[in-house]
C-alpha cells in the first residue's frame, strides 16, 4: 500500500536540483559595440579633435541604425570623449588645460602606485608585452609615423598600470589614455614631443627590470610633470 505522501506527490512536477553551470559574459549590445569602435578610433588617433561625427555616415559604415549611433555618441559625451552642439552636431571634443591637469593628476596616482606594488614585492610587471610596446615604438620612430608611436607610447603605460591587476582600473586607464590621445593630437610637432619619451620609456623599464624602485619611481615623477607642462601648453595654444 502506498504512504500517503507518496499519494501526494504523484502528478506534481519535482524541483529542479541546482545545477553548476558557468555564468555567461553579457554581450555588449550594437551600442556598445558602435562606441567602443569610436573610442578605438579615437585611442589610435584617426579622428582629432573637432572633426565631425556625421550620424548618418556612421550608421552607413558601422551598417547600424542612426538610433544606435545616437546610443553611442551619448555614450561618449558621458565619456568626455566627444561633444554634443545643437545644429552642429556631434564633434570630437578639444582638451581644456583642466582637463589635462585631472588626467594628469589621476595618471600619477595609478602609475607610481603601481610602481609602489612593484617595490612591495605586490604585483607583477609583463616585461615581454611591455618590451613589445617599446620596440613598436621604435618601429613607428624609424618610419617617421608619429601618431603610432604616440599610440604605444600610451600602451605602454597601459602595461605599467596593468600591474594592478584590477579590471576597474584597467579600464578606467584605458579610458584616461583615450582621453590623452586628444591631448597629444593638439601637439603642433609631435615628433619633437614623443621621441624624448620613447628614449626614457626605455630608460624607465630598464629602472624597472633592475628593481631601482626608487629611481625609478622618481623618474616617472619627472616625466609626468614634463608632459603635462608640454600638454598643458599645446592645448592652450591650440583654443
Amino acid at each position: 500500500m502506498a504512504h500517503p505522501d507518496d499519494r501526494r506527490s504523484v502528478g506534481r512536477p519535482r524541483s529542479t536540483p541546482a545545477l553548476d553551470l558557468p555564468s555567461l559574459t553579457p554581450l555588449p549590445t550594437a551600442a556598445e559595440r558602435a562606441a567602443e569602435v569610436i573610442r578605438e578610433n579615437i585611442f589610435e588617433g584617426r579622428f582629432p579633435p573637432g572633426v565631425a561625427l556625421p550620424e548618418s555616415a556612421l550608421a552607413q559604415a558601422l551598417q547600424v541604425s542612426r538610433n544606435t549611433v545616437r546610443e553611442a555618441f551619448r555614450t561618449l559625451v558621458h565619456d568626455h570623449l566627444l561633444t554634443y552642439e545643437p545644429h552642429k552636431g556631434v564633434t570630437v571634443r578639444a582638451l581644456t588645460a583642466g582637463d589635462v591637469r585631472d588626467i594628469y593628476r589621476l595618471r600619477r596616482m595609478l602609475e607610481l602606485s603601481a610602481i609602489d606594488l612593484l617595490a612591495r614585492g605586490e604585483g607583477t610587471l609583463d616585461r615581454a608585452t611591455l618590451t613589445d610596446s617599446l620596440n613598436a615604438a621604435d618601429r613607428a620612430a624609424a618610419a617617421d609615423d608619429w601618431v603610432t608611436a604616440g599610440t604605444a607610447n600610451l600602451r605602454f603605460h597601459t602595461l605599467l598600470v596593468a600591474v594592478h591587476a584590477s579590471p576597474r582600473i584597467d579600464e578606467l586607464f584605458r579610458r584616461l589614455m583615450t582621453e590623452m590621445r586628444l591631448g597629444f593630437l593638439a601637439l603642433t610637432d609631435p615628433h619633437a614631443f614623443h621621441e624624448p619619451y620613447l628614449s626614457r620609456n626605455h630608460e624607465l623599464t630598464d629602472l624597472l627590470g633592475a628593481g631601482r624602485w626608487d629611481e625609478a619611481r622618481a623618474d616617472l615623477d619627472r616625466y609626468l610633470d614634463d608632459a603635462l607642462r608640454q600638454v598643458v601648453a599645446a592645448v592652450d595654444a591650440d583654443r
